[in-house]
């Protein structure tokens, strides 16, 4: 009955709903600035664009994984930012609305893929998104951007399943990868499921100074940021910012490439 008031399911073996190049090309270098968020669908907000823009001015990140970002015709804030290309998959869809991750990079994308979760949430009866998008650095090495939100409100088993689909991503090979999103770890079960993957698969979190990134009341940490063959010079949260209900993560990492370009020995902020 309440049906046509809920918004929908994306189809099954549906394309991203965007995808596009930066003005110009730029390999990853050294460094790589990663912004984290789950914007709470606020992007078209004049406050939330304000406080974007005040990001970009301030820590220029090189990589931006959004999750909860909202699309209006197929249109995008960051058609606003053409230093910025991006990839966009959704997992539910309201009038003209399309709602889900954005993966954006200063660099142009090699491949990308997506997977929806199996299982769905109650009520709307949507499925969750991970979105990866891979690149190439400066001597060929692929980097792996994979950006996640987690179902939430289900068994056990059903979020055990959505991370099966990242470990079969991250199975592929052994490149560089970043893994960040919204884990919805709000449980020990949760957070532990987690933690194993990561480590079956080389992956490493990213620490933040007093679990800034705590979303109250939850016990644990819903974001995260997992790396492999990368080096976390500095992370922050930036707690000031109150257009979501979670905070942005800024991480800057070091490359193997940095190794030689004055930065070794290095230590995490």
């Amino acid at each position: 009955m309440y049906r046509k008031y809920l918004p929908r399911p994306v189809e099954r073996g549906s394309s991203t709903v965007a995808r596009k190049a930066p003005a110009a090309e730029h390999a990853p270098g050294a460094r790589i600035v990663l912004l984290n968020w789950n914007i709470h669908k606020n992007n078209p907000t004049r406050r939330w664009q304000e406080d974007f823009a005040a990001i970009l001015h301030r820590y220029r990140p090189d990589l931006i994984a959004f999750q909860e970002y909202q699309t209006h015709r197929r249109k995008s804030v960051l058609d606003h930012h053409p230093e910025y290309g991006y990839a966009f998959a959704p997992n539910m869809v309201w009038h003209e609305r399309h709602f889900g991750l954005l993966n954006a990079a200063r660099y142009p994308i090699d491949d990308v893929a997506f997977y929806l979760s199996e299982g769905v949430e109650p009520i709307i009866q949507t499925p969750k998104t991970v979105l990866e998008t891979r690149y190439r650095m400066a001597e060929g090495t692929p980097l792996r951007l994979i950006n996640v939100h987690m179902i939430n409100f289900v068994r056990l088993r059903i979020f055990t399943a959505q991370l099966e689909q990242i470990a079969s991503a991250l199975a592929q090979d052994t490149a560089p990868v970043i893994l960040t999103g919204d884990f919805n770890t709000w449980n020990t079960a949760r957070l532990r499921r987690l933690e194993r993957l990561t480590h079956h698969h080389g992956l490493q979190p990213v620490r933040f100074e007093q679990e800034r990134h705590r979303k109250a009341p939850f016990p644990h940490p819903l974001d995260h940021i997992f790396y492999r063959q990368l080096h976390p010079l500095r992370s922050e949260v930036l707690t000031r910012i109150t257009t979501s209900d979670h905070k942005p993560m800024v991480v800057t990492f070091r490359t193997d490439a940095g190794l030689d370009d004055g930065t070794k020995g290095s230590k995490p902020g």
